[in-house]
């Protein structure tokens, strides 16, 4: 007896810790303005440091995108002009990217390595790939002087890593960390010390490369210090006691003007328009008289309005936005935040994003319907006509499986001027649909969290008696044992459980820290989803960018990780800084698909690769809400014909033509309160009949 209880205890852990995996997808398909996006669900981009390296061994470059906003990184096939989103791709690279990325071969094997922020400086890896199996190895952890400690780097900052005295190891150029307007100059010693090239030691640093200092925006000085005493070596006391600046700074090195030598395109966190110096000495030993605004062949920089930075891939000078500040802080517009230049000076503003949803900031999705029909609704902080970021709703109808952009707002949430906003539209206990907008509103500079009823033609908040919004709130209402809750999801990384009267706008608090989430540092910006049922189950994420999931959370705090599929291996998901979940369910039983809003203002689809193993000859029907008051909606997994008759048996509609999986409407305002029966046929062998009570 003892062995039979131990055996069914083992099987009752497996069936409880069976890991949840699912395939990141490009599907179902979405059409924008009549045209359908080559990478729609790449997540959408904020601030794009982009580099290139063949990953996949064919000798063409990938273009890789580090977002040091939404803290994402993306993997792009280039063909022609179409970028082709390769997700699983993003998870071959080392988790601890941060501030920066460059990529460049250290060791003349032919393989770009990686160079990346940490708090001692910058961090390498070496490329280990094989063929296309990708790997990395730690190099250095930190970059260092020769017989002395690590070099410190701005982690704002882009620095610039290139073989500038041409003996084929890679130097180093940065802006001073202490003071941060002038540049040093850091000379790799490998070749000269050990004859092959290496990232192991450097010189000490020469400050001034260039003979100048940065001394604001559209402010240099060349020959001397900002303050007009001569340029001279200083001691690292003098230079703590006069930091002037200390933001980022982005750094292009290149021939721009055909004379053989590198000139500097120059970037700085506050300045809104990039920088050219034209270099009259040499790439080792650059010296600087001027700048301009403008790019021989390409034209005048354009304008941001803050921190930006360029690179040239393929000829192609491509600027983009390099900020990890808030969209409504600077008015910036992240739906449009990278610009191609050609070397004819043809710019496109439409630059990749127009391939992919990209809303602008902060995209939080829900979904109502499901797999075959049904409507996507996201919410996103975005820049208006009227120069002021607010949040804007958008729809997209999934058609057929197709999701489709619909033109207008669907509903009018811009009028409502709130920031971060959340749409909810929930049907409570009463049978009442509850149309809800939560978000951040600003009254004389001061933001405040706020709750609109959006069925009230007044534009003023509802109070919520025992609740009190906190900044960044994330609410998800459900109905269990026929109770209305309320989970409030706070960015300090706590979770609250409420029950909710919505006639009269009263909460309850029923327990904070609800299932062991509580005030943590390291788990800012939750975020929830429920999956209703008679046992709801809870997705979750935060600032970590890893999924979980608790199933029947109101029976059980048991967390276990969703995992992605990526080639042979199932791995915990990375999705940035900030996430927002929206369930996608079958019209019937079986697995559920997740769509994730980014902070980069974009979705990611990701698609369950359970086999949800339908049943060919099982005849589903699904009728609500019974009882009802308004349009009866029937869901068939078989093309059915449907008739309606009275409790008296009199035919009131007949040749109802209802598609297998779609969501059809009949019209029921005429019918008086009472019993109707529904009649379904299918296929000449199923015929079903289901009651139906009007109110």
């Amino acid at each position: 007896m003892r062995k039979f209880w131990i055996i069914i205890f083992l099987i009752s852990s497996l069936q409880l810790n069976a890991q949840e995996i699912y395939r990141i997808d490009q599907q179902p398909e979405v059409q924008v303005n009549d045209v359908l996006l080559a990478s729609p669900f790449a997540g959408g981009i904020n601030s794009a440091q982009i580099e290139t390296i063949d990953l996949t061994g064919d000798g063409i470059e990938e273009w890789i995108i580090w977002d040091i906003n939404s803290r994402q990184l993306l993997v792009f096939k280039k063909g022609g002009e179409t970028f082709t989103h390769l997700p699983e791709l993003s998870y071959a690279f080392p988790t601890d990217i941060r501030g920066f990325l460059v990529l460049a071969d250290f060791d003349g094997d032919g393989k770009k390595d990686l160079f990346t922020s940490t708090a001692l400086g910058i961090k390498a890896y070496k490329n280990t790939s094989t063929g296309t199996q990708i790997s990395w190895t730690i190099a250095q952890n930190f970059l260092k002087l020769d017989g002395s400690g690590n070099i410190q780097t701005n982690n704002l900052d882009t620095p610039l890593i290139q073989d500038l005295d041409g003996d084929g190891d890679l130097d180093l150029v940065i802006f001073n960390f202490a003071g941060g307007d002038y540049m040093e100059f850091y000379r790799n010693t490998s070749v000269e010390r050990k004859g092959t090239a290496d990232i192991d030691g450097f010189a000490f640093g020469e400050n001034h490369w260039g003979n100048f200092e940065f001394c604001g925006c559209g402010d240099f000085s060349f020959g001397k210090t900002c303050s007009g005493s001569p340029l001279a070596k200083l001691d690292l006391e003098d230079e703590n006691k006069r930091i002037e600046h200390a933001g980022g700074h982005s750094i292009l090195f290149q021939d721009f003007n055909g004379d053989g030598i590198d000139d500097l395109v120059l970037g700085r966190d506050e300045c809104s328009v990039l920088y050219f110096l034209p270099n009259s000495g040499s790439s080792i030993d650059p010296i600087f008289t001027s700048f301009t605004n403008s790019l021989p062949d390409y034209g005048d920089f354009p304008e941001f309005p803050i921190f930006h930075s360029g690179q040239l891939i393929d000829e192609d000078l491509i600027i983009s936005l390099n900020t990890s500040e808030i969209a409504f802080n600077y008015k910036m517009d992240f739906a449009s935040s990278i610009v191609k230049i050609d070397n004819q000076g043809n710019a496109d503003y439409d630059f990749l994003q127009d391939q992919m949803i990209d809303l602008g900031e902060n995209a939080r999705p829900v979904f109502f319907g499901n797999k075959s029909q049904g409507e996507l609704l996201v919410t996103a902080n975005t820049l208006m006509e009227n120069g002021q970021v607010e949040s804007m709703l958008s729809k997209f109808k999934m058609i057929d499986g197709k999701l489709i952009e619909q033109v207008g707002e669907y509903v009018n949430l811009s009028a409502l001027d709130l920031l971060d906003a959340q749409y909810i539209n929930f049907r409570d206990k009463a049978g009442q649909t509850n149309l809800l907008a939560s978000g951040i509103r600003y009254q004389n500079n001061i933001p405040s969290q706020a709750i609109y009823d959006l069925s009230k033609a007044e534009n003023t908040p509802v109070s919520v008696a025992g609740y009190a919004p906190q900044r960044g709130d994330y609410l998800q209402f459900f109905n269990y044992e026929n109770v209305d809750l309320m989970l409030v999801a706070s960015q300090n990384g706590s979770l609250d459980l409420y029950e909710i009267d919505f006639s009269t706008y009263t909460a309850i608090l029923k327990e904070t820290d609800f299932l062991g989430f509580s005030d943590n540092p390291a788990n800012r910006n939750l975020s929830v989803a429920v999956i209703e049922k008679p046992n709801p189950d809870l997705y979750t994420v935060d600032q970590n960018g890893v999924l979980n999931k608790i199933e029947n959370f109101m029976q059980s705090s048991t967390r276990s990780d969703v995992f992605v599929q990526i080639g042979n291996q199932t791995l915990p998901t990375r999705l940035g800084r900030n996430a927002w979940i929206a369930t996608i369910k079958p019209a019937f039983e079986g697995p559920t698909d997740l769509v994730l809003g980014t902070r980069g203002g974009g979705l990611i689809y990701l698609s369950s690769t359970e086999n949800p193993n339908p049943g060919t000859d099982e005849y589903k029907i699904k009728i609500y809400p019974n009882p009802n008051d308004g349009p009866i909606k029937v869901i068939t997994s078989k093309a059915s014909i449907g008739t309606l008759v009275n409790s008296l048996g009199q035919e009131l509609l007949s040749n109802i033509q209802i598609p297998a999986n779609l969501e059809v409407e009949i019209q029921a305002s005429f019918l008086t309160p009472g019993l109707y029966i529904l009649i379904l046929e299918s296929e000449g062998k199923f015929r079903e009949t289901r009651k139906i009570w009007m109110r």
